[in-house]
Parts: C-alpha cells; sequence; structure tokens
C-alpha cells in the first residue's frame, strides 16, 4: 500500500469513461500513489479488468433506495462519494478524488500537500453560491431553508465536489452518517446531489484548489476562443454546457484526446510509473489561476460594452433620422458642423 490514493467513480454505464481517467492519469500525471474505483452495480465480470490491472476496487452499498434513480438532478451512484469519508480510507495519507468526466493532462502532486479537505471554487455564474445548489424557494419549503440559513450563509461561494483532495486525518469516526443525515433531512431541495450536501458538510472548512486543477475547458473555449490544444490546465472537467458535448461524444472538441487515452488504458502497468507530461510552476499556476477566474468578468465587461455601445448607437440614428425628417434646415447645418 502507497502513502497517496487517486480515486473516481463509476456505475455499470461509466466503465469506458473510467478506464479514461485512469489510463489519462497514468500516462500524463505521472503519479505514485494507489488508484481506486468506487463501484456503484457494477457486474463483476467488468470490475475484472480493474482488478487486474491493480487498481483498487471497493463496491458502494446503495445510500438511498433505488425505486428513484435520481437525487437533485444527479444519478443516485453520486452518493457514493460519500464513502471517501468512512474510516477506511485512513489507511492512506492524502486522497485526490476525481469525476469520471476527467482528463487530466498533467501533474497532480500539488492535490497531495493539501492539509485539510480543499476543492476547486465554482466558477458557473448560475450556481456560484450556495444559493444555486438548491431549488428555488417556496411555501412548502420555506421551514427547510430556515434550518438552512441557520447553518449557512446561503450568499458564500460554492465548491464542485467533481475534483477533491484532502488529508484523512480530518475524518471522523461518524462523518460517513453525519453526511447522510444532512442528505436525508435537506434531500427534497438539493439541486446538486451530492454536491450540495458535501457543501453543507464541509461549509466554511473547505480551501480553495487553484482553478487550473478544474478547468472547465467549454468555458474557456467559448469564452476566450482558445483551441483545446492551448488549454493550460491540468484538470479538464467537461461539467457543464460543453459544446459537443461530454469529451466520449464524437462531436466534442476533446474527443481525440479522450479516445486515445482510452485506447491506451490496457497498457497501464502501475508498477511502472509514467514522468508526468506537463508540470506548471507556482508563478505560471498562480497566473492561469488569475486568468481562469478573471475569464467571466472580461467576457461579460465586453458583452455588455458592446449591448450599451449598440443602444445608443440606435438612439442615435433614430435622432438623426428624425432631426433630419422634421426639421432638413437644421439637419443641414448640423451636418456641415460634423463634416468640418
Amino acid at each position: 500500500m502507497k502513502k497517496d490514493l487517486l480515486v473516481t467513480l463509476a456505475d455499470g454505464n461509466y466503465i469506458e469513461q473510467a478506464k479514461q481517467l485512469f489510463s489519462s492519469v497514468y500516462w500524463n500525471a505521472g503519479w505514485q500513489g494507489d488508484y481506486m474505483l468506487l463501484a456503484y452495480d457494477i457486474p463483476e465480470k467488468d470490475l475484472k479488468w480493474f482488478s487486474d490491472k491493480g487498481i483498487l476496487v471497493k463496491e458502494c452499498a446503495a445510500i438511498l433506495d433505488k425505486s428513484n434513480n435520481y437525487i437533485g438532478h444527479a444519478p443516485l451512484m453520486t452518493l457514493s462519494k460519500f464513502y471517501l469519508f468512512t474510516p477506511e480510507f485512513k489507511k492512506w495519507k492524502n486522497v485526490v478524488y476525481l469525476d469520471g468526466d476527467i482528463i487530466v493532462r498533467g501533474s497532480l502532486d500539488a492535490l497531495i500537500q493539501v492539509k485539510g479537505f480543499a476543492a476547486a471554487r465554482i466558477l458557473n455564474i448560475c450556481r456560484t453560491v450556495l444559493q444555486g445548489q438548491f431549488h428555488d424557494r417556496n411555501e412548502s419549503n420555506e421551514n427547510l431553508f430556515k434550518e438552512l440559513e441557520n447553518k449557512c450563509d446561503l450568499s458564500r461561494p460554492a465548491f464542485n465536489s467533481g475534483v477533491m483532495a484532502y488529508s484523512t486525518d480530518i475524518i471522523l469516526e461518524d462523518d460517513f452518517q453525519n453526511i447522510k443525515n444532512i442528505l436525508l433531512h435537506f434531500k427534497d431541495i438539493l439541486f446538486i446531489s451530492e454536491e450540495t450536501v458535501l457543501n453543507v458538510f464541509f461549509y466554511d472548512k473547505w480551501q480553495k484548489l487553484s482553478a487550473v486543477y478544474n478547468i472547465c475547458p467549454g468555458y474557456e473555449i467559448f469564452l476566450s476562443g482558445r483551441s483545446p490544444d492551448n488549454l493550460k490546465g491540468i484538470v479538464s472537467h467537461a461539467y457543464s454546457n460543453f459544446p459537443g458535448g461530454k469529451p466520449w461524444n464524437p462531436k466534442s472538441p476533446l474527443y481525440c484526446e479522450w479516445k486515445s487515452n482510452l485506447d491506451k488504458a490496457d497498457m497501464i502497468n502501475l508498477a511502472s510509473p509514467q514522468d508526468p507530461k506537463r508540470t506548471l510552476s507556482k508563478k505560471e499556476e498562480a497566473e492561469y489561476d488569475f486568468y481562469l477566474k478573471n475569464l467571466h468578468k472580461r467576457y461579460f465587461y465586453k458583452f455588455y460594452r458592446a449591448k450599451i455601445s449598440y443602444f445608443y448607437g440606435i438612439v442615435y440614428l433614430s435622432v438623426v433620422i428624425f432631426i433630419k425628417q422634421k426639421f432638413p434646415e437644421l439637419y443641414k447645418k448640423l451636418k456641415t458642423i460634423k463634416d468640418r
């Protein structure tokens, strides 16, 4: 057993996604620690590939009744992330969790230096604060929201649970049950499933990871016009509104990269770790982090400036036409002044 652990989660529909994730970590990150699959409702025959590769497999029991396959807008399998905070994970010093819709492009070593719990702040404008993690408030759920407001300031930033890094000394014996209790108590107003629950559990206790470890390539490509090859992030996470869909969609700009990683999965040899394909210095990481966090501000500034310019252009043109039609002599004088 090694001192650090990398984990992803999958059910029977996401086996290829898990293979690609492990492959991208192996070939690109230079990962020296153990690998683990949190397996939810996956047939034993499909788990053999992972076991044969030396990837640890933890089969996860359902946390909620399977009569409903979704909680919030996410499938029930996402709740299996709660098992990450059970005492058995204290066998390792640090744990890094990555969602299955991620491509890793470089070293994750900075994530195993975390003391405590860390995740990247959500940059999506709709969910950037805790309020966006819940359904709309109404008369029927008012009491739950009042309870919630006694625990949390809903205007505080929220983190994305697709990339999490923590030192296992934070894990207490009853954490799993306490997390589950939050789920059961607030489940009727949860919008983002396990992410919402973990944001409540780790409220005011989480550290912000650099955005380079959780870039949303769709936003960057759309807002900056960069090509996928020019994205500098270490962890590429297509978690929202990505053009072309998820990276395993052939229409995705990241499909070729994703498919290449998947095709190399059978060549993984965990006994022989690779060198990292990309590392960022502290300065490079800070500069790119600043760029990513301000990308939306620059975009919306340009967008609204263009809107305002367009509005004033329409007003100006309307005034000119009005004067020309109603006061032709005045129009001629003004035109002469302008021409001068």
